[in-house]
């Protein structure tokens, strides 16, 4: 037998590779497609019946997995699946030969189908072995490894020698429009793009792009069932034009019908249109030309609201663009999960986490079954990416609440926040949005994914493997919990490169699990930068700028008090943030009598000044200027000290203010007040919880 793996490398380049965010969004659904290509292979080369028939036939003695068999139980996949991640597939063949005929047929799928998009596959022999283990995995992954040094770059295939022009927006060179070489032609590419000069990975890409989002949100709020754990929500049915029924007071019907409307703009769905996707022998019985422009118009919509687009063949009208408003900020928001590729690596570890009776019912064997590391495997990947989809909803569904209802009290007509997700597979996930509600949707998907975590019975005891694999322990013992995560929001002016934007959400990322990891247990960890200087694009210099005077990266929750908190205590709780934000702006509002502010936002700007150019003198080796500065800002802390004692102490230290001038400017009123209600509704569980202990 066989073990084969697939997988797209370099995502991030492939998807930023365009700075057109049309592009960006045809590219990421593009990648997601892996496990569509190789389920046609196995189909289409007989491997799939081959296997069935020889291996299959075999199982059918075995008691039926309980409960039944749901589309994220490992028993729903053919028993030659081992793992199905967005963007990397492994499973059994029986021949070399059939090996290479599904590696072969899945590149030339994607060749076709996404120039430019860099797959690769290798195999090993599994020898004498019948099912997967812990070594097998390693010996794949190192050949694959092996291979990445030896094989040409996907670039390669598109040679610029000896006269091609190049294209727009791309060192690859300029293609002719797709209907000229396509078999059947082609009729609905959009017009813009039929004069401009494209490569040809850029035209497909484009092309998608529409459907694309089609597709992913009917992925995010369609059939998935990582949505039927929402009982108590009931937020979202399969039809995305509708919202459950979850505020039936009259005063929230006329909120409701909005939100039917608004979210759909948000996505780009005709309300009108037929939800089916659209079929593989799709014929001109349509007006092509009218689906072309509108489609075509949808995009050029969301394109506005986050970059100026050029327009070439004609003028839009204003009612081609539902409901444009550009945005001054935009953001690219980034989310990791934690430990999770310490779950991949240490699968016995893993494994011995897990209560033995939610084992079989969640997987549907015992721990120690020859099958259980392939069951495993794939339970885990396919629940993972359930719950990840689910909290990007749930989350989605959130801000476009808060901005409804923000947008209500100001009594301005209702643009909905844009959210364009980009990756959305595994335990990764980038979003671009508006950068006023960047900050609300990694806190609310953050929380979303940590409740979801803790409810499901085999991803709520694998929240700790990483440390039970550093303490050598075969056998660890953990309570269940959340699975955590880190986010960074790269916050940035509109128009500005997403690629050095989205770089910089990765740092960003990186110093939040740092600080999230060193607590035990995890804690969920979240972090932002607002980037409006580009003098400076180097993702280290940026951030090392400043952290000296501030608070970042905040915890979603409190951190334990035990082994590994003493991090802690330089970050604060997020809850304890936006406490101290609110009362920054109740500070810093102008009084009704006297137009003046009890704390001036020119006081709070110099303190901050102060301690950049602090910060700034130490990189040079200056230490009379920086304690010199720093001097200024504690003497103008002292002095508001002075005027409004204990107010002015409520809202933390001079670190504090740097923080809270960029938060008051980027956390919404509606949200903000969500999050106090929130906190002070909790107050009184912790104070009994804490009565209670003392008594005890």
């Amino acid at each position: 037998m066989q073990l084969v793996m697939i997988e797209t490398n370099g995502n991030q380049n492939y998807i930023f590779s365009s700075p057109r965010l049309r592009e960006n969004i045809g590219a990421s659904a593009q990648l997601v497609r892996l496990k569509e290509w190789t389920d046609k292979a196995l189909r289409d080369t007989g491997v799939r019946q081959a296997w069935a028939e020889f291996h299959e036939p075999k199982q059918q003695a075995r008691p039926k997995p309980s409960p039944p068999r749901e589309s994220t139980s490992p028993s729903r996949f053919s028993s030659l699946w081992v793992s199905r991640a967005s963007g990397k597939v492994i499973f059994m063949v029986d021949t070399a030969e059939q090996a290479k005929s599904i590696i072969g047929h899945v590149t030339r799928t994607a060749l076709a189908q996404a120039p430019g998009i860099d797959v690769s596959g290798v195999f090993i022999d599994m020898g004498e072995a019948t099912h997967v283990d812990e070594a097998l995995l390693r010996t794949l992954h190192s050949e694959a490894s092996r291979y990445a040094l030896e094989r040409p770059p996907a670039g390669s295939r598109f040679s610029q020698i000896p006269f091609l022009a190049r294209a727009r927006d791309s060192a690859l060179p300029a293609a002719p429009p797709l209907n000229t070489f396509l078999p059947n032609g082609l009729a609905d590419e959009a017009k813009q793009d039929l004069i401009t000069a494209y490569s040809l990975p850029s035209r497909v890409k484009r092309y998608e792009a529409y459907r694309a989002r089609k597709a992913l949100i009917e992925r995010a709020v369609g059939t998935n069932p990582g949505l039927k754990e929402d009982r108590d929500e009931d937020r979202l049915v399969r039809d995305p034009t509708q919202l459950e029924n979850k505020y039936k007071e009259s005063k929230y019907k006329e909120l409701q019908e909005q939100l039917k409307h608004d979210l759909m703009q948000t996505f780009l769905i005709d309300t009108d249109e037929d939800e089916g996707t659209v079929p593989d022998d799709y014929t001109d019985d349509v007006d092509t030309d009218t689906a072309a422009d509108n489609a075509d118009n949808s995009l050029r919509a969301i394109e506005e609201v986050f970059q100026d687009t050029e327009v070439v063949d004609r003028e839009i009208e204003p009612d081609d663009l539902v409901n444009v408003t550009k945005l001054s900020k935009v953001a690219v928001i980034h989310i990791d999960g934690n430990g999770i590729g310490a779950i991949m690596r240490n699968l016995e570890v893993a494994k011995s986490c897990v209560d033995a009776e939610e084992f079989k019912s969640s997987i549907g064997c015992q721990p120690d079954d020859p099958d259980a590391v392939r069951r495993f495997i794939l339970g885990v990947s396919t629940q993972l990416d359930a719950v990840v989809t689910s909290a990007f909803a749930n989350a989605w569904f959130d801000i476009a609440r808060w901005a409804q209802r923000d947008k209500h009290a100001q009594q301005l007509d209702f643009t909905v926040v844009p959210v364009v997700p980009v990756i959305l597979g595994g335990d990764d996930v980038t979003v671009i949005t508006s950068g006023d509600y960047a900050i609300p949707f990694a806190t609310s998907f953050l929380k979303h994914f940590e409740k979801k975590t803790a409810a499901d019975p085999l991803l709520k005891y694998l929240h700790g493997v990483d440390r039970g694999a550093a303490s050598g322990d075969d056998q660890p013992e953990y309570t269940p919990g959340p699975m955590t995560a880190a986010a960074g929001v790269a916050v940035v002016r509109r128009n500005f490169p997403f690629h050095i934007a989205y770089d910089l959400a990765e740092r960003l990322v990186e110093a939040a699990k740092r600080v999230g990891k060193a607590q035990v247990p995890a804690v969920s960890t979240l972090t932002y930068h607002v980037l409006f200087d580009t003098t400076v694009l180097d993702a280290d210099e940026v951030l090392s700028a400043y952290k000296s005077f501030t608070t970042r990266p905040f915890l979603l929750s409190p951190a334990s008090t035990g082994e590994g908190s003493g991090s802690a205590a330089q970050h604060l709780e997020w809850s304890e943030v936006c406490e101290q934000v609110d009362k920054f702006n109740g500070l810093t509002e102008e009084d009704e009598k006297s137009g003046e502010a009890r704390f001036p936002r020119t006081r709070a700007t110099r303190i901050r000044r102060f301690l950049s150019d602090a910060a700034q003198a130490q990189l040079r080796e200056k230490t009379a200027l920086r304690d010199e500065l720093k001097k200024r800002a504690e003497d103008e802390w002292r002095s508001a000290k002075d005027a409004l004692g204990k107010h002015v102490e409520a809202i933390g230290g001079t670190k504090a203010l740097f923080d809270l001038l960029e938060l008051s400017d980027l956390l919404p009123e509606r949200y903000l007040a969500e999050q106090l209600s929130e906190t002070s509704s909790r107050a009184p569980e912790s104070a009994s919880q804490q009565s209670e202990e003392a008594q005890a």
